[in-house]
């Protein structure tokens, strides 16, 4: 490829760059995740920890033939602290072949590491191509159906497989724990709270490396344009132990993040009961949904009734020299796009 540039965009760029997506992705125009205030959000909105755009492009004779936008953290394990960046929005014309590790190799310049786990197959083929090695976490999305007759209605699936899905999901729902009644609490936080809230954010522990959460961070996120999401401080009285977030997409409530500041697999089994009780509450969800790379949370939502849907590895492309955590890194949906993707339909895991 010759006369390739690489830049960050601006706002400017934003109907080229939803016509390359709609173009690569085969996705029709209104559809939700190319709505203006959701694509501002998302690569232009200012927030902690990153300066400038998180969208950046390949052009050829000022035409955009490539695109990629990152969703930046910082991981933290032991004593060290590196910079890693979540790519997604990836995609490219058929005139542009070996954009992708063009774009990787950019992007490599401006962190310690690219993580990614979601993707097509066919991006993810390409992975070890660009660099990408499999990590020693792996990433496993759970299910647990609370309304099984909601499978029935407005799901994209054949009238058959609507059937056994909610015949499968009766059973599963039926067999979940109720849930005892616990001595903690969720007490919903607002973004406007969150500066004065005393919340316990993600901190290394047994060996596991965290992604780094902020009261400024968590605020962007309770501002996402897509879904509405709701943070609830979780403890007794008017002490804060842990924390979890929902985001509401069609049909799902999803768990999209949490934590506990202990190791109780007790507390842990409180904390994800309180998060489907929540979840209840809204008449239209028919699932709760998380996905876990740990194995704490991972046996407290099997307790709590719910069931792998399936695995992916982590992958890193780690820049020359730089370290990466040789345990688990904790995943949750905030670290991308998970927490808010969606097609607009129910598109169910269970």
């Amino acid at each position: 490829m010759t006369g390739i540039g690489f830049r960050p965009t601006t706002v400017a760029d934003e109907s080229a760059i939803r016509a390359l997506l709609q173009e690569a992705h085969g996705f029709a125009p209104g559809h939700p995740m190319f709505e203006h205030r959701l694509l501002y959000w998302k690569y232009w909105e200012p927030r902690e920890g990153w300066q400038g755009s998180r969208s950046y492009v390949l052009t050829r004779d000022d035409r955009i033939v490539a695109h990629v936008a990152v969703v930046p953290a910082i991981c933290t394990w032991g004593n060290h602290r590196l910079k890693v960046l979540h790519v997604i929005d990836w995609a490219a014309r058929a005139e542009a072949p070996g954009a992708g590790n063009i774009l990787m190799r950019r992007l490599g310049l401006l962190a310690d590491a690219i993580v990614a786990y979601e993707g097509s197959s066919a991006a993810l083929r390409l992975m070890p191509l660009l660099g990408f090695a499999e990590s020693n976490s792996i990433v496993t999305a759970y299910a647990r159906p609370i309304r099984p007759l909601l499978y029935l209605t407005g799901a994209e699936a054949s009238r058959w497989r609507l059937a056994a899905r909610c015949v499968r999901s009766s059973l599963w729902a039926l067999s979940a724990p109720s849930g005892a009644r616990q001595a903690q609490r969720a007490r919903q936080v607002a973004a406007e709270e969150l500066a004065a809230a005393s919340i316990p954010w993600p901190v290394p522990r047994n060996g596991t490396a965290v992604l780094e959460r902020s009261s400024a961070v968590m605020s962007y996120w309770l501002q996402c344009p897509a879904v509405p999401m709701e943070l609830y401080a979780v403890g007794e009285g008017g002490d804060a132990k842990g924390y979890f977030v929902l985001a509401f997409a069609p049909g799902q409530a999803r768990l999209a993040d949490c934590w506990l500041d202990c190791d109780a697999p007790a507390g842990w089994e409180a904390l994800v009961h309180l998060a489907v009780q929540q979840a209840s509450r809204r008449t239209g969800v028919a699932e709760v949904v998380a996905i876990c790379s740990e194995p704490l949370l991972a046996a407290a939502l099997q307790r709590c009734g719910f069931h792998a849907r399936g695995s992916r590895p982590v992958l890193v492309r780690a820049a020359s020299k730089t370290r990466v955590p040789a345990a688990e890194i904790r995943i949750q949906m905030l670290d991308d796009d998970a927490a808010y993707l969606h097609s607009g339909s129910r598109l169910f895991w269970a």
